[in-house]
């Protein structure tokens, strides 16, 4: 086994990985976080619509209430002033005047109460059919995006399969040492295992600056020599093109 060949071979692997490994960040992360955001969003307006839908409905109480306030006070007028021909002295009918004054007084203000009612529930129903009305184009716009995003992941997942399908391909012509090697630091590396000294002679990922010592260690092909940086696997471009 040439190291050198076997590194050409994982060169050309490790363009696949990338691509596997971009695609299932986007997959596992971007589009996720995108769905998440999509949900909150649909679920914070359904929130929002049904907080004004509760105001319509505690509006449409509060006259209930006002109303039924309203009869009671004028039952109680009635029946104030149907009892007027039953007192026998002045006094007593003092009394029942002042009540039935008072009632009265209530009715005015209850009156009042019941047209600022019908008012409010007038605002309500009107903000209640505006808000429906908002509420179902955001919810229309944000289900197809939501589908659109699923469709992606569905597009994402086409497209790893047909990456990996290559792979396969590739993997049958390496190494299984070399391979073993290059997987694991694939893994640890965010899927970037190998990377080329640039003409500074500094690590293409991390730009660090490479010893004379590292420098031999990689020209002798022996095994794979790793940034002391980074901890990738580093080659000389020439060294693979000569070799």
């Amino acid at each position: 086994m040439l190291l050198k060949d076997e590194l050409k071979k994982l060169i050309e692997l490790q363009k696949i990985d990338s691509e596997i490994y971009k695609l299932n960040q986007e997959k596992e992360t971007e589009k996720p976080v995108k769905l998440n955001l999509l949900n909150t969003e649909l679920t914070a307006k359904k929130q929002a619509l049904k907080n004004i839908e509760d105001a319509a409905k505690k509006a449409q109480l509060h006259k209930k209430d006002r109303e039924l306030e309203l009869a009671a006070k004028e039952e109680g007028v009635k029946k104030a002033e149907a009892s007027l021909y039953q007192l026998k002295s002045n006094k007593e009918y003092q009394a029942k005047m002042t009540e039935i004054a008072s009632l009265k007084a209530d009715i005015s203000i209850y009156e009042e109460e019941v047209l600022k009612s019908i008012d409010a529930i007038e605002k309500s129903d009107n903000d209640l059919k505006i808000a429906r009305e908002t509420f179902a184009q955001e919810e229309k716009r944000l289900n197809m995006e939501i589908t659109q995003v699923r469709a992606e992941i569905d597009g994402l997942d086409a497209r790893i399969k047909a990456f990996d399908d290559q792979r396969q391909v590739l993997l049958k012509n390496v190494d299984p040492k070399v391979l073993e090697q290059y997987s694991i630091l694939l893994k640890k590396r965010a899927g970037l295992a190998i990377v080329p000294l640039d003409p500074k002679e500094c690590c293409s990922y991390c730009h660090m600056k490479v010893t004379a010592q590292k420098i031999n260690e990689i020209k002798m092909y022996a095994d794979l020599a790793l940034c002391a940086s980074c901890y990738r696997a580093l080659y000389i471009p020439e060294d693979l093109e000569n070799g």
